[in-house]
């Protein structure tokens, strides 16, 4: 047994600097080996972990299954154990506050759902920070982790009330003249926020239909976010410009804006164009990890969630029937799907292309 013990210390050595005492804990060996194995008799603390490495635990401490050592207990959205005290061990119990529950299935999973811990309490809390939390436990972690130095507590219950963030802009396009374009804005508000677009040298908003250009709000894709919408059918020459989407609420406003450039078919720049309509921009890894991820710790208010297209994928595809893109000739293009479903008659697909510059996307 002892060579067995040696024989584990040494494979997991080379994962010591990335691997922490919590994921290790996970690893329960020995208990999963011996599902038979019974508590002792006489609990000895001194074979405890020392209390100073469970300092760590953001999400709080909980004794072991026999009652008597501490041990870190599972987070929010980690993997546990639904009946530990039936037999063995193996990712963990949940922390104080939680429950180990298996999420309803998704259909288009083929995966079954595995058993994850969740917050008892259910409830959407302001904190003294400013920032939105979605349960009460994610707020007890932020207190763990900061510590008394920087107390957080609740300020009042629901969201934050705050002026309007814009958590996704729309990008800048260049498209052939003709074809059919789609501007959106995604804005995070509590309370309430309007969407509306306004054209660079126009004094009043656009209408919501007007002429070629009609206009639509949806609530979503998250808690407390709208999704605006501008489409321009077959653009011509006198639709290029800088739009601005202007999102307001009792609170304040803020806005974002992109340019529309349009070019003629027959033109140099127009016959170029097509050429670029195979490339796609993929994130790397990298790319998709570096923005700011706060898991748990809230998010300034109108700013609560992740932005939509974090974890997109670009995939090729043939026109699309009755989708808006679809140019008078149709040609193929490269498209970056998302789970966000727009009402009719706007498509579930944006049209993207690879830089340069980064963002910009091309229409034809």
């Amino acid at each position: 047994m002892p060579y067995l013990a040696v024989l584990l210390a040494l494979l997991l050595a080379p994962f010591s600097e990335t691997l922490s005492l919590e994921h290790l804990r996970h690893l329960d060996w020995q208990r999963d080996m011996r599902p038979g194995q019974r508590c002792p008799a006489k609990c000895l603390r001194e074979h405890c972990p020392d209390a100073r490495l469970l300092q760590s635990c953001i999400w709080g401490q909980i004794r072991d299954l026999c009652g008597c050592c501490w041990e870190c207990g599972n987070g929010e959205g980690q993997l546990c154990d639904p009946e530990p005290r039936t037999g063995s061990t193996f990712f963990g119990q949940c922390a104080e506050g939680l429950r180990c529950k298996v999420q309803r299935r998704d259909p288009t999973m083929k995966a079954d759902p595995k058993p994850v811990c969740v917050c008892e309490k259910q409830e959407i809390l302001c904190g003294t920070d400013g920032k939105t939390y979605e349960n009460i436990c994610q707020l007890r972690a932020v207190q763990r982790k900061l510590g008394e130095q920087r107390k957080v507590m609740i300020a009042h219950h629901g969201p934050c009330r705050a002026k309007p963030v814009i958590t996704y802009a729309p990008g800048d396009i260049i498209a052939l003249e003709g074809s059919n374009i789609l501007l959106s804005c995604e804005v995070s508000s509590y309370p309430a926020v309007s969407i509306q677009w306004k054209k660079e040298g126009d004094n009043t908003f656009l209408a919501f239909e007007d002429s070629n250009r009609a206009m639509q709000a949806s609530g979503g894709p998250r808690r407390f976010e709208l999704t605006g919408w501008l489409q321009i059918h077959k653009v011509g020459r006198d639709d290029a410009g800088v739009y601005t989407c202007a999102a307001r609420n009792t609170f304040g406003e803020t806005s974002a804006s992109a340019r529309l450039r349009v070019i003629h078919r027959g033109s140099q720049s127009g016959r170029e164009l097509p050429a670029r309509k195979n490339e796609a921009h993929r994130p790397s890894i990298n790319e998709a990890e570096s923005e700011d991820d706060e898991d748990y710790e809230g998010q300034p208010s109108g700013n609560m969630y992740l932005p939509r297209y974090r974890n997109a994928q670009y995939v090729p595809r043939k026109s699309h029937p009755g989708s808006v893109w679809a140019g008078p000739e149709d040609p193929p293009a490269w498209h970056l799907h998302t789970n966000l479903k727009p009402p009719l008659p706007f498509p579930a697909f944006l049209v993207s292309s690879s830089p340069p510059p980064p963002g910009l996307q091309y229409h034809m």
